[in-house]
């Protein structure tokens, strides 16, 4: 197993929404769309619909350990 497809499936333990969420979270940074040194709230989800939302510290994908996942504001019982 490749080392992103571990870290995809090592987030997907707490639901597919956090992956998805720290996927947009790094595009974001890379584009320079979001600060990498303040916190951001993001809802993030699957083909179901937004289910997740977490408080974060961005990171660039050069940065990725950086990347801090501060709070679980919301996230499904069921996944």
């Amino acid at each position: 197993m490749e080392p992103l497809e571990l870290i995809a499936n090592a987030l997907k333990l707490m639901g597919e929404g956090t992956k998805v969420y720290v996927e947009i979270t790094l595009m974001a940074a890379n584009a320079g769309l979001i600060p990498v040194d303040k916190d951001v709230v993001a809802v993030a989800g699957t083909g179901k619909g937004a289910d997740t939302a977490l408080r974060i510290k961005p990171a660039n994908a050069a940065r990725f350990f950086d990347l801090r996942i501060k709070e679980v504001i919301a996230k499904p019982n069921d996944f």
